[in-house]
């Protein structure tokens, strides 16, 4: 985020803004994407970023056979090259209007640490990362000379550290933390993360081939009262994998209700699922249906969460299992999903959603017709041709009809269980001013941050 720039950057509505590039523009029926470079920019070690360079860089990105999982539209691209000293032009297979979008991929000189953003790396060890303000940065030269980034074991030792003014920013401050840190000489700046916390159902698995029993466990919790209970009010609810602040996201297009646990129930009856009189296994409560959920070890908030759902759910006779495995297990047993039943019947994941419908692309799109990060198992055929629309389009009315349809789609037949975007907070001492672009992380312009010693200075002259 402080060393390595991409060509666009995406802003908080899901529009792409200009980066290291100064503009684009779509040729031969939008076959082609025609890209102008800044002519200011330079690398760490001094290379000039000219389309020659870029074109080397980015050939490596698409031919890398993991790119596309992350920036679908690489897939389609079939040649990258350059046009004099600062044009680059992508010849394309097919239409793809996430192109402007997927080039905010970050880009390395020759796959090191050397980018083009405001901080060089001059230091990476475990136990930390130096780095040095970069005095010919093509935006203006950052006020922070240096920066130095260190793990601690416990928030105990993080917070004792900030508060004694050992460190000046704490990057990950928990929900229930926000109101002790805060203080007259530590500043909490929060924002929406661009990521929301849902309960992920393997569609391969009975009973969550039905669409109606997904429904139905979207309606069983009040999202609301979660975020309150364990976010501390830190979060918005989700009902949906689109970002609700997406430019053309229709507001009227979902059309389930988010919390109504006597239509969970009714749909549960009709899905074949119906409240036994005694329970059929051993030790365990009555239930119309089981099944486990995983969580990821040390992930305290996400365990909370399942807890919170397992209530919720509990009341309308699901029974669902808490199992917490060691992270790398978690991740195993998730990636056996892609092309199979798998290890698993659903699991709490903290994942990206926004700003674009480029984001639900790459995990809801066919995992049979789209080598993308499905490891769900979640079909459906309308989907694919909102997706289709989406991914082939560049005229905005269409998109906008797309995205509500979409929408309406993953209202009827939701791949997952949509619990809350949520919110993280940065504690940073109150000696910088931080600059913050509406709904962005602050990370992303420290170079603009002041410090105390430099407001000072200007306050006298």
């Amino acid at each position: 985020m402080l060393a390595l720039e991409g060509l666009t950057q995406i802003d908080a509505d899901g529009r792409v803004l200009p980066r290291l590039a100064a503009r684009w523009e779509w040729e031969n029926d939008q076959r082609r994407l025609r890209v102008f470079l800044r002519p200011d920019v330079q690398f760490h070690d001094g290379t000039r970023l000219t389309a020659a360079v870029a074109a080397r860089i980015l050939k490596i990105i698409v031919d890398n056979p993991n790119s596309p999982r992350l920036y679908p539209s690489l897939a389609f691209v079939e040649s990258v090259a350059a046009e004099g000293d600062f044009q680059l032009v992508f010849n394309l297979t097919d239409r793809s209007a996430f192109l402007p979008e997927d080039l905010s991929v970050l880009l390395k000189l020759d796959n090191n640490d050397v980018g083009t953003g405001p901080y060089r790396i001059t230091k990476r060890e475990r136990s930390e990362v130096v780095l040095e303000r970069f005095d010919t940065y093509h935006s203006g030269i950052p006020a922070i000379r240096r920066v130095v980034i260190r793990p601690f074991d416990t928030l105990r030792t993080t917070w004792t550290s900030l508060l004694r003014g050992d460190v000046d920013m704490v990057t990950d401050v928990p929900p229930n933390s926000v109101e002790f840190v805060r203080s007259d000489d530590i500043q909490v700046v929060a924002w929406q993360r661009w990521y929301q916390y849902m309960l992920l159902f393997n569609s391969r698995r009975p009973p969550f081939k039905s669409p109606a029993v997904r429904r139905a466990l979207n309606l069983a919790v009040d999202r609301t009262a979660l975020i309150e209970r364990v976010l501390n009010g830190d979060g918005t609810p989700a009902i949906g994998p689109l970002w609700p602040k997406y430019w053309a996201y229709d507001p009227s297009a979902s059309t389930a209700s988010s919390y109504d646990p006597a239509q969970a129930e009714a749909l549960l009856d009709g899905a074949g699922f119906r409240m036994p009189a005694r329970s059929t296994s051993a030790g365990l409560p009555p239930a119309r249906l089981r099944f486990t959920c995983l969580v990821p070890e040390r992930f305290s908030i996400w365990e909370r969460i399942a807890l919170e759902v397992q209530k919720s759910l509990f009341n309308i006779g699901v029974d669902m299992q808490v199992k917490v495995v060691p992270f790398g297990e978690f991740n195993t047993l998730l990636g056996e999903g892609r092309f199979s039943e798998g290890g698993f019947d659903a699991a709490i994941v903290d994942m990206i959603s926004g700003p674009t419908p480029g984001r639900a692309y790459i995990f809801w799109r066919s995992a049979e017709d789209f080598q993308g990060a499905n490891v769900f198992g979640y079909e459906n055929a309308d989907a694919e041709r909102m997706f289709h629309v989406l991914r082939t389009n560049t005229n905005e009315a269409a998109v906008r009809t797309a995205t509500g349809r979409l929408q309406r789609i993953f209202s009827e037949d939701p791949p997952a269980l949509f619990l809350a975007w949520n919110e993280r907070a940065r504690a940073v001492r109150r000696t910088f001013t931080v600059h913050q672009d509406a709904g962005r992380d602050p990370l992303t312009t420290l170079w603009r941050w002041t410090p105390e010693s430099l407001m000072q200075r200007a306050s006298t002259q």
